[in-house]
């Protein structure tokens, strides 16, 4: 019996994509915070509101340079598993910080 040399690409296919399916489902989850917390803004006092509006654009921005990474990834097949979870949990932990921000200067209001 000989290897299958496709086998071994096809399991790391497999493993890069439950990992795309994975960081998929936390990046929407920190969407929804972030819609969230853009309800919360519109009712804060104008100076609460200017400083979480800026805190919630970096949020933004880190969500959509993750969601960016994570599909570019999903279709690079040199990309390997660990690679794509350490830069996009770096870029979520980013996001994270932002509506942690946010959230304190809404909170503080």
């Amino acid at each position: 019996m000989t290897a299958d040399p496709g086998g071994a690409a096809s399991a790391s296919e497999q493993q890069k994509s439950k990992v795309v399916d994975s960081m998929t489902g936390t990046l929407d989850q920190w969407k929804a915070r972030i819609d969230e917390l853009k309800v919360q803004v519109d009712l804060a006092k104008l100076d609460a509101r200017e400083r979480a509006t800026k805190q919630l654009e970096i949020a933004q921005n880190a969500y959509l340079a993750a969601y960016s990474k994570l599909r570019e990834a999903g279709r690079d097949a040199t990309v390997n598993a660990d690679t794509l979870r350490d830069g996009v949990q770096k870029l979520l932990q980013d996001v994270k910080d932002a509506i942690e921000a946010a959230q304190a200067v809404i909170s503080r209001g």
